[in-house]
């Protein structure tokens, strides 16, 4: 794992220790399950914009790299503030080839991804399709695949209770032809995990 450490993302981090200690109440389990010593893909269930906040304040080891939607980075300032903690833009509701690449990249290159692998946020506690991409991603890049599960309301003083699963186990998979039938299963099994974490306590 290529061990990132940059004073915005640093400095992001302290905040978002002011802001789950004394706006919202957050409730964890499962933190061990985050590997400590090689780069991962984190896979999340999405409700909310603050998502990627919670996130990056729970996972201590290296800094994350999120998929961001296009439309934030049209503001000159604000796009140079999200590419300073590694965020980077991609085209909601289609196959973003460039966006893909890069995270890729990001992956080849040792560092560790974020994910909302239903492509927009869902409301209601209710999981939404995995896009293939995820899938494709998932099988070429051959790391761990973290799933996480968010619950609750972004409100002042709410709690969010956030669980992460094991890795999701891609034996049998990973080296093969990534066909239609690959990609499905790869697919049911991250669904099949995030399922699991939203049945739980």
């Amino acid at each position: 794992m290529n061990v990132e450490r940059t004073w915005l993302y640093s400095f992001a981090k302290v905040l978002l220790k002011f802001l789950f200690r004394f706006v919202f109440r957050l409730q964890a389990r499962g933190l061990e399950f985050f590997p400590k010593d090689q780069n991962c893909i984190l896979l999340s269930n999405h409700i909310s914009a603050w998502d990627p906040m919670t996130i990056t304040h729970l996972y201590k080891h290296n800094e994350i790299h999120f998929f961001a939607k296009d439309s934030l980075f049209k503001n000159k300032l604000l796009a140079a503030v999200l590419r300073k903690i590694h965020a980077f833009p991609v085209k909601r509701g289609e196959t973003d080839m460039k966006a893909m690449r890069h995270a890729m990249q990001v992956l080849k290159d040792g560092h560790v991804l974020g994910i909302f692998p239903e492509g927009h946020r869902i409301h209601g506690g209710e999981l939404a399709p995995i896009e293939t991409g995820v899938a494709v991603m998932a099988l070429k890049s051959r790391v761990p695949v973290v799933p996480i599960l968010i619950r609750g309301r972004y409100k002042l003083f709410s709690t969010i209770k956030v669980s992460v699963g094991e890795p999701v186990p891609l034996d049998g998979l990973i080296g093969g032809t990534a066909d239609a039938d690959t990609l499905n299963e790869v697919k049911d099994r991250f669904m099949r995990a995030l399922q699991a974490l939203a049945n739980g306590p």
